[in-house]
């Protein structure tokens, strides 16, 4: 891999877009409520940098958008990121986000233009070479960058394999964050997670599966997500409640143990707020107990350049329509309008 750096004189913000952005908010006031514009700055980014995949996952929300044409090219990307404003993290998705042909050079361009300092990258592991050479890269040229590596493993050999549809994967997966090790011993700010997704056919085996990879790998954390969305398996959706609440308790020691090689001694508190959150929302929603501020802090770009607010909400706008220059397409109207049903 090699640096196609962004010219140094359009780092910063080079936009010329202010990093604060008008958004609205609902205020409730007596007799009534009213809507009021308020600043609000663009934390996170979530870019679904590609759609290809290389596995069928039963979980994957996104399935129907797999393997479609119409990524977005270097080039669109790069004129994205050249008329966005500061912000702080970049989240990639997909498809698999290591099938993305120069992803060190797109993340170098977010990087250097508009500050990002915290990537998080989830993988299915099967990519080892390429997440070798890009956690290599990031610690040549990116030395400020906090890098989150998210290994998806679902369960044992056999369980993960079902379902994620690839003879082999599990034992690719865990060879994978093997040889990450000695990229994170030079580089610090590397961290190596597990994510495992909750699901009907394998919460019973979720808590070994965690001691296991305690007992057999070094990470340096692992996080379960209940299934969301509407996955190409709706069966596995059959979670019950009070069983998943069991496993959240259960799955408790499992964090203690990594809390200490976090700096933030909130660290598995967070975790149970989260959780919390997840299961009171599982089988129905319920009022959200902080402000919800996507489309606001937070937005989604698809890998063919729509705009969403949320990952589990509509495309609000396309960036192909305006050039993708993201000065065209946000702040508006539309989006506005999005963010004031978001409760």
């Amino acid at each position: 891999m090699g640096s196609g750096r962004a010219d140094s004189s359009a780092t910063g913000n080079p936009s010329g877009l202010p990093a604060l952005y008008p958004s609205i908010c609902r205020v409730l006031l007596p007799g009534g409520s009213a809507l009021i514009f308020v600043p609000m700055r663009l934390h996170t980014l979530i870019f679904f940098v590609t759609s290809r995949c290389n596995a069928k996952c039963a979980t994957c929300f996104y399935w129907r958008e797999l393997n479609q044409q119409g990524d977005l090219s270097f080039e669109e990307i790069d004129r994205l990121s050249a008329t966005m404003p500061p912000f702080r993290e970049l989240w990639l998705s997909g498809g698999e986000p290591m099938m993305r042909p120069r992803l060190d050079e797109i993340v170098e361009r977010f990087y250097d233009r508009n500050g990002i300092r915290t990537l998080n990258l989830p993988t299915n592991g099967l990519f080892e070479d390429r997440l070798v050479e890009l956690m290599e890269f990031a610690g040549r040229e990116m030395p400020d960058l906090e890098v989150n590596v998210n290994v998806a493993l679902d369960g044992y050999r056999e369980t993960h394999d079902r379902i994620r549809g690839v003879p082999g994967n599990f034992d690719k997966a865990v060879e994978a964050i093997r040889a990450l090790y000695s990229s994170r011993d030079r580089n610090p700010n590397i961290r190596l997670h597990v994510n495992s997704v909750i699901t009907a056919e394998n919460i019973d085996e979720l808590e070994s599966l965690g001691w296991w990879l305690v007992e057999h790998t070094d990470l340096d954390g692992q996080y379960f997500q209940i299934i969301r969305g509407d996955p190409k398996d709706p069966d596995l959706k059959r979670v019950d409640r009070e069983r998943l609440a069991r496993f959240y308790e259960a799955a408790r020691p499992i964090h203690e143990h990594y809390e200490g090689r976090f700096k933030e001694f909130y660290y598995t508190q967070t975790l149970y707020f989260y959780y919390t959150v997840q299961e009171q929302n599982y089988e129905h929603s319920t009022p959200w107990p902080m402000p919800c501020r996507t489309g606001q802090t937070i937005l989604v770009v698809d890998y063919n350049g729509d705009v969403r607010a949320c990952e589990q909400r509509g495309k609000v706008t396309s960036l192909r329509v305006v050039g993708c220059d993201f000065r065209k397409a946000y702040p508006s109207a539309a989006m506005s309008r999005e963010t004031e049903q978001i409760v």
